[in-house]
């Protein structure tokens, strides 16, 4: 059997009490379940609001049953409604969709997502697409994966794509770590986000969030589900 694991690990920029990143989990009604990932414009208790309130407004649609495509353009509306388009914000979806049988990606984000497929062959998507919030009219890049055993995803904010020497360095430690095979997908994503905040010294610039998404073998036949989360006060 497999399962659908998912690791989210996170961070405030150094000397920030709140960030401005949230990330949250829902489950869909026709089967599956989806990653919401948006980071608010700037760091802060202001920048937390915001995308607090976004993610709220994406995870009551997907799981009334609107697809992410509606889901990522009503937030957007959302929001340059609210800040008439003063304010920006990156929106990531992450879907296991199981009654179409694939992986959803949804972006308006200027970090990329990476996809290793079920065989280790890599994949970046990076296409340039504006954040929300900011022109009137916008559409989400939404890129579609057959599903398939030891497919896996990360999606992350721009803390984690802009840290110490940036990208030329961040995106080959990501996809390096996406391919070991022989620990869990939990340690896989703790592995590689403390390597990247070793990048910026364990002082990041900029809030940190690195979200991995993965189907992974499970044991045949259990069909319990599990949650942890690990929450510093």
């Amino acid at each position: 059997m497999v399962q659908v694991q998912i690791a989210i690990n996170k961070t405030n920029k150094f000397g920030q009490s709140q960030g401005g990143d949230t990330a949250e989990i829902v489950e869909r009604p026709r089967g599956g379940i989806s990653l919401i990932l948006i980071d608010g414009q700037g760091s802060g208790p202001g920048a937390k609001r915001i995308s607090s309130l976004l993610v709220n407004r994406a995870v009551s649609m997907i799981g009334e049953g609107a697809r992410d495509g509606v889901a990522a353009r009503a937030v957007h509306d959302y929001l340059y409604t609210m800040r008439h388009g003063k304010v920006s914000a990156t929106l990531t979806i992450l879907s296991v969709d199981t009654s179409s049988r694939t992986l959803l990606i949804t972006r308006n984000s200027n970090t990329p997502v990476i996809v290793r497929h079920g065989q280790g062959d890599i994949e970046v998507l990076d296409q340039e697409v504006p954040p929300i919030g900011v022109y009137p009219l916008l559409r989400p890049d939404i890129h579609q994966v057959e599903l398939q055993e030891n497919l896996r995803v990360a999606a992350f904010t721009d803390g984690i794509y802009q840290a110490g020497a940036g990208r030329a360095k961040v995106l080959p430690c990501l996809e390096s770590g996406l391919q070991k095979g022989d620990i869990s997908l939990q340690q896989v994503g703790e592995d590689l986000f403390l390597s990247v905040l070793e990048m910026d010294k364990k002082r990041p610039r900029d809030d940190m969030t690195l979200a991995v998404m993965g189907l992974e073998p499970g044991p045949a036949d259990h069909k319990a589900r599990s949650f942890f989360l690990s929450l510093p006060l």
